[in-house]
């Protein structure tokens, strides 16, 4: 490895206190594992014709729903009814059922939807490839941690998690993956990440009304949170040829960490954030929706590099956004995207909560889930041809 590259933003992040606070969040789960409750529901088969779907309610969407409405009634729904989310766990694959059967519910069919099943074996030795051997110690601690009999936190014996996959046909074979992990840490995770799920949710059902150009695949990742697992390995279970069909990749995490709305886009050049027609096309794009909607957006190249399941496809040389909310205090200012742990506000904490977030910021939730909406439905119906 070349020495005088510049740091990449997991190094530089080690050398800082996060991984400190890693390891104490997962000495935690483990004492709140030892002493739970044992849970083990039956595993359940995603196969179709076994698939047992039970229809849920889902948002209606007329011409007239604001951008955002459906998010936030999802958001609810994944914070209420489905907190403990634990990567691994009962309460994630449940969580992954009932993303099919609101995907069946929207009208989408089993040719359009799959799942993907992995295990942590399937997936152990691919993480070092991203990740980098500097946070090797923090991967065997947390898959050694999942692995343990005596941490309960719902594990199902396989220790297996799934990949939730829906493809929206367009008239042209170039793909545009946009992604989102459904886990959680512990808590009801409403902006971690009930709030990126949601926002793919309801861009999946605003589609099925909207005719797309390009091919779109949502890929709702399990097991982000103890390693992206999920996303690296949907990444490296593609072919050379599904690789080269890839326009690009969005990854929605965190939407509701703060009140500003930041796009992270570029691509891997040297541990740089490399500039192309495709992120310059976003930039015009976000500047079109500031002046049309009066949202206020911001462009953070650098973040392109933050701790989230885009990182999964920069090895592949694929231009990759992080759409992240955050709140732009003076800490950004001062040192960027090295300041993400002084920019969120209810982070892998119990005040990652739907109720919390709306009781101590109002409208803060129909707010980022309608700015982010709008941008995502510009980004998927533009025109990335290069003529």
């Amino acid at each position: 490895m070349d020495s005088n590259k510049p740091e990449n933003f997991f190094q530089r992040m080690i050398k800082s206190g996060a991984v400190r606070m890693m390891v104490a969040v997962v000495l935690v789960a483990i004492i709140v594992g030892v002493v739970g409750i044992i849970r083990s529901p039956a595993e359940i088969s995603f196969a179709s014709d076994s698939f047992e779907q039970t229809s849920p309610e889902i948002p209606q969407l007329s011409a007239g729903t604001p951008h955002g409405q459906i998010s936030v009634d999802y958001i609810y729904t994944l914070n209420s009814d489905f907190l403990g989310r634990f990567p691994l766990s009962y309460r994630e694959m449940e969580t992954a059922a009932w993303l099919v059967e609101v995907l069946l519910a929207m009208g989408y069919t089993w040719d359009e939807i799959s799942v993907q099943e992995f295990t942590t074996e399937d997936t152990h030795h691919l993480t070092y490839d991203v990740l980098g051997a500097e946070m090797g110690f923090m991967i065997d601690l947390v898959y050694l941690f999942c692995s343990s009999p005596f941490v309960n936190l719902g594990t199902r014996a396989s220790r297996q998690s799934q990949n939730v996959i829906l493809t929206v046909e367009g008239q042209s074979d170039e793909v545009m993956v946009v992604g989102a992990h459904y886990d959680a840490f512990m808590y009801p995770g409403a902006s971690d990440n009930a709030s990126g799920v949601a926002l793919l949710l309801e861009s999946a059902q605003r589609m099925r009304e909207i005719g797309n150009y390009y091919t779109i695949v949502y890929v709702f990742f399990g097991a982000e949170e103890v390693g992206l697992l999920g996303s690296i390995y949907y990444a490296n279970s593609l072919t050379q040829e599904q690789h080269d069909n890839i326009l690009f990749m969005i990854n929605a995490d965190v939407l509701l960490e703060g009140p500003d709305l930041f796009y992270m886009a570029g691509y891997d050049r040297d541990n740089t954030p490399g500039e192309n027609h495709i992120t310059q096309t976003w930039d015009y794009i976000a500047q079109n929706v500031e002046t049309q909607h009066g949202i206020t957006l911001t462009a953070l190249p650098d973040g392109v590099f933050g701790p989230s399941d885009q990182l999964a496809f920069l090895p592949f040389e694929h231009t990759a956004m992080f759409l992240v909310g955050l709140d732009k205090n003076e800490y950004f200012y001062r040192y960027g995207m090295d300041a993400f742990g002084d920019m969120v506000r209810v982070l892998h904490s119990p005040r990652d909560c739907f109720y919390y977030i709306n009781e101590r910021w109002p409208g803060k939730i129909d707010d980022n889930m309608r700015g982010f909406s709008l941008l995502l439905e510009e980004f998927l119906l533009a025109d990335y041809s290069q003529n």
